[in-house]
């Protein structure tokens, strides 16, 4: 009377949405001139989106953290 439920797939989703909604937030931030803030983001996107497996975007949401960073944090 035990059925697993595959719930793998929602959760796959759930990254990518999350991921998606953390770099549309970080773009907010960024226009507003919080650089830090939208660093932060983008990391958690990042992260999301490796949970997801989505690596494509990874790669595209770590080029812009690095792109913000090193545009507007220079040493």
């Amino acid at each position: 009377m035990s059925k697993k439920i595959d719930t793998s797939g929602q959760f796959i989703e759930f990254y990518k949405k999350k991921g998606d909604y953390l770099v549309e937030l970080s773009n907010n931030h960024l226009m507003n001139k919080e650089y830090k803030k939208s660093l932060e983001l983008l990391s958690q996107a990042f992260a999301m989106y490796e949970k997801g497996g989505a690596n494509e975007l990874a790669e595209q949401t770590k080029a812009k953290f690095n792109e913000i960073k090193a545009k507007y944090f220079k040493k």
